[in-house]
């Protein structure tokens, strides 16, 4: 059974405004000569340059923290004189992203990614995509984790057959930080999985709102990260009942993976939203990078994120990274692109046209 839904907001007002003044903030974070771990020949290109990494956020924020990190380290693995952080905020990461897209591809501008964003985004025909999120010239994953559905703390569902008990009586709720962000999606998904009616609420200003309208039960459901989640049981404003994945949490038996809980024709929705969420925050440099170039790209990414220096200092700045090579991020990335489920792109398309 289909699932019907409709999308409300918590105010009654069916927008959230949330707009970014342009920031452009260049900070030499790395100068260093090339290490002897340095591969030879076609990274020699990077003596002497300076290599530009975008973040499409403002300073002060967790996407700039790992931009920084990231340069931090990443500078002195690949020779170059420089690697320079510039924040370029904008259309939610679009105007950033659409730049990088057209930039030469000569290997000195790479970006920091919201993957999840960008391919959502791509897929669902969202206004201002001018770039094709496969395409890219990609480095490698900084972080990512998986995404969980938690409902409130002391509320009466455990199981499917419990909201189905709820539903029956009225519809179930879900919040969402707002239209076009990723749990708006994602609510949108679990609407239709589940099989109820739903609404989903929106107008909140952020996750940490959208929690805490949780732990009043005023929602029956919310979706977000995995730490997102966890931060909130500390706060005792959510209990996590499922990972949208259809693997389970490492160390958290208790959360039962979407694909045990919902009708086996979901799985194919499942694991593309799980794709999307997977690649995280993610380095890419232009398309068509010329091989030699992304390769020492890679191969310096690859040994930054694997120092103990940046790990011990993500640690402390409570910035976790979980690495992913460039050739694995690209198939990551393309078997969403290329292989999305019909109904996963009408729902995005619907998503995206509210």
């Amino acid at each position: 059974m289909s699932a019907l839904f409709s999308f409300r907001d918590a105010a009654g007002v069916g927008r959230r405004g949330a707009r970014m003044l342009p920031l452009v903030l260049p900070v030499v974070l790395a100068a260093a000569f090339a290490g002897p771990a340095q591969a030879a020949d076609g990274c020699d290109f990077y003596k002497g340059k300076t290599v530009e990494l975008i973040v499409p956020f403002s300073a002060g924020g967790g996407f700039d923290a790992y931009g920084r990190l990231v340069a931090k380290y990443m500078g002195d693995e690949l020779g170059a004189a420089n690697m320079i952080v510039r924040n370029q905020p904008g259309a939610g990461g679009l105007l950033a992203t659409n730049q990088t897209w057209t930039a030469k591809p000569d290997g000195l501008k790479i970006q920091l990614m919201s993957v999840s964003g960008m391919i959502t985004s791509e897929l669902g025909g969202a206004d201002g995509v001018g770039f094709k999120s496969g395409q890219f010239s990609w480095i490698g994953r900084v972080s990512g984790e998986p995404d969980v559905i938690a409902t409130a703390p002391n509320g009466s569902i455990k199981s499917l057959d419990d909201v189905k008990k709820i539903a029956a009586d009225r519809k179930i709720r879900i919040g969402s930080s707002g239209v076009g962000d990723i749990d708006y999606i994602e609510a949108g998904l679990l609407a239709k999985m589940l099989g109820v009616e739903t609404d989903v609420i929106t107008g909140f200003s952020g996750s940490s709102e959208v929690y805490a309208s949780l732990g009043r039960d005023e929602l029956d459901f919310f979706v977000s990260s995995l730490s997102g989640g966890e931060a909130a049981e500390k706060a005792e404003t959510a209990r996590i009942l499922w990972s949208f994945d259809t693997e389970a949490v490492p160390g958290r038996p208790e959360i039962k993976p979407l694909s045990e809980v919902v009708d086996a024709k979901f799985l194919p929705l499942i694991k593309a939203q799980a794709a999307v969420v997977a690649a995280g925050r993610a380095l890419a440099a232009p398309p068509k990078v010329p091989e030699d170039r992304l390769k020492c790209l890679r191969d310096a990414f690859d040994r930054a994120m694997a120092s103990e220096k940046l790990l011990d200092e993500s640690k402390k700045i409570n910035r976790p990274v979980a690495p992913l090579d460039g050739q694995k991020m690209t198939t990551l990335v393309r078997s969403v692109t290329d292989d999305a489920p019909k109904d996963y792109l009408e729902l995005l398309h619907k998503a995206y046209a509210q």
